[in-house]
């Protein structure tokens, strides 16, 4: 079998395309599922640039076709309305930003991380607030998926986003497919290897800016108010200061707050493995990769109470509310203390159904079965 992924086209800031989709197609390749990448000539010509990319890009190029006809993106908005392309010696088509991209002699897969709009008809876009460059991009995407959800395979990131999908666009939950994202163990495990020469105090982590559905304000004003009897904090991301309280502006001064808005991914990794917890506070999310990759470094996992999170085996992570602060308190002071080698080893073996090899075998199953 071979699978053409729609690799979305961003000249000017080579290979711009969704960490998910990459990790898909490395789950894919762990199957022998042979990958083609669908590119723009031009971003062919910028190959070369991958010596500075992330390891995991550089590994998967090695391993795939390149196709480089496709359109850059503002024509593929149009194309895919009006054209058919082909693709010769592709079983399938892999698509998310153009979902009714069509190649002729391929099956469709539509690969959904959030619905492309809240409504299945795109006009009501345009009578809700927000920039309307992003109102036009969610009814085209909205209209085009419509279209092409009939005769496409499509395969959501969670039950969750399954359930909002289906209700939106009034599909049977029965023909929507689930299958998470894989994961890279690779560098968990390089990780875990060098943490052992590693020492020092017991810390939380946050991974996380204040943006958006992102609250780590919360989290941190509610550990500042018992910080004298906890392990101290550090935030990795963009977190504005004046969102937080006085005690948690003293507990930077004292450096038992420490916020880290730029870090290599090898640092971050060593980070993980050598917390207490890694905490995560958000009103939204359409998956759980932050909590998987806490499983993977052999940590807690103290979250928020989201339905998404839920899907994740429940006994790998610990809920709070943000109606009731007290939950997160008790979670903080449960993991005051560091967890045994034996307890991580535990989070480390569960967190392998998340695993390319794994993820792989759930999309050779899926693509069999077509």
């Amino acid at each position: 079998m071979r699978v053409l992924f729609d690799f979305e086209d961003r000249v000017n800031r080579f290979w711009g395309v969704p960490l998910a989709t990459i990790d898909d197609a490395c789950s894919m390749l762990y199957s022998d599922i042979e990958i083609c990448a669908w590119v723009s000539f031009q971003e062919k010509q910028l190959i070369n640039e991958l010596e500075n990319s992330d390891s995991n890009i550089k590994n998967l190029m090695k391993k795939i076709f390149l196709d480089d006809s496709r359109p850059k993106n503002l024509k593929l908005w149009l194309y895919q309305f009006f054209m058919s392309f082909e693709a010769t010696n592709n079983d399938f088509v892999y698509v998310d930003h153009f979902p009714k991209t069509h190649f002729k002699h391929s099956k469709r897969i539509i690969r959904i991380h959030d619905p492309f709009s809240e409504f299945k008809n795109p006009l009501k876009e345009f009578f809700v607030s927000g920039n309307i460059k992003h109102k036009v991009a969610r009814a085209v995407r909205s209209y085009a998926f419509d279209l092409a959800q009939s005769d496409s395979i499509i395969v959501c990131n969670t039950k969750f986003t399954a359930k909002r999908i289906s209700k939106i666009y009034e599909i049977p939950l029965e023909k929507l497919h689930v299958i998470p994202y894989g994961f890279n163990f690779d560098i968990g495990l390089e990780s875990r290897s060098k943490s052992k020469l590693l020492s020092g105090a017991d810390y939380f982590l946050m991974i996380c800016g204040l943006r958006g559905n992102k609250r780590p304000d919360i989290v941190i004003n509610c550990w500042a108010k018992l910080s004298h009897k906890l392990p101290s904090m550090v935030v990795v991301g963009n977190v504005a200061i004046s969102a937080l309280s006085d005690l948690a502006k003293k507990q930077i001064q004292l450096g038992r707050l420490v916020i880290k808005s730029g870090i290599t991914d090898k640092d971050l990794n060593t980070l993980k493995v050598n917390s207490n917890a890694m905490i995560f506070a958000s009103s939204y999310e359409g998956f759980g990769r932050p909590i998987i990759e806490a499983l993977i470094a052999g940590v807690p996992s103290i979250a928020n109470d989201l339905d998404v999170f839920k899907e994740i085996d429940p006994g790998c992570i610990d809920f709070f509310s943000f109606q009731q602060l007290e939950t997160l308190v008790e979670l903080l002071e449960k993991y005051k203390n560091r967890i045994s080698p034996k307890e991580s080893q535990l989070l480390i073996n569960k967190s392998k159904i998340y695993s390319y090899e794994e993820i792989g075998k759930i999309w050779r199953n899926l693509l069999i079965s077509q």
